[in-house]
């Protein structure tokens, strides 16, 4: 063979080839943008989920920073409180120490019957507004127990109010609330 016509069939072949090529790349230009597309759009979101990891992260962190910031402002809240409680044990027991217990019980028995005087004193007054006194003082105590004069207190104590808080929403006095509840108790028994 001549190398003229050696020329010429790989002139024909280049030709042929070059025309096959293109038809090629038309026909797998839709399905590679798709890919393209694709990759880009997960390579976008990867990107998105990357950034929103390192966000969540620093959350945790600042969250775990304040975790142990309160966890121990709350431990010595927690010490103070306990020292406090120590000292009022002290001082309770300084002060049981200094009055002998059969004079505890005699000024809660003061207290009481002062507090059955007040109680009789504001019968009185009421029962002597509308009935003369010497009728109005024995129906009414004998009548109304010390239940029915402070039924507002007594819902409240029902309802598992604390003293302290029966005391500020009726304004009677913390101990006044005691002392009617200790009544109340002997009453029943």
């Amino acid at each position: 063979m001549s190398p003229w016509v050696i020329i010429v069939i790989l002139g024909a072949c280049a030709i042929a080839y070059a025309f096959i090529m293109p038809k090629k790349n038309k026909a797998q230009e839709p399905g590679y943008q798709l890919v393209q597309e694709m990759e880009s759009t997960l390579e976008h979101y990867m990107a998105e989920i990357e950034s929103d990891n390192e966000a969540l992260i620093q959350r945790v962190a600042e969250m775990k920073g304040e975790a142990a910031a309160a966890d121990q402002r709350m431990q010595i809240q927690l010490e103070e409180l306990q020292q406090r409680l120590n000292e009022l044990e002290k001082n309770k027991a300084a002060e049981t120490n200094q009055v002998p217990p059969a004079s505890v019980d005699h000024l809660n028995g003061l207290q009481a019957q002062a507090l059955v005087d007040s109680v009789r004193e504001d019968a009185s007054k009421q029962g002597s507004e509308s009935e003369p006194p010497q009728i109005a003082q024995e129906p009414v105590h004998e009548r109304e127990s010390i239940k029915d004069r402070y039924s507002e207190l007594f819902h409240l104590y029902n309802e598992g109010r604390s003293v302290d808080a029966i005391a500020k929403q009726t304004g009677i006095q913390r101990g006044e609330v005691q002392l009617i509840l200790q009544l109340a108790e002997r009453e029943e028994g």
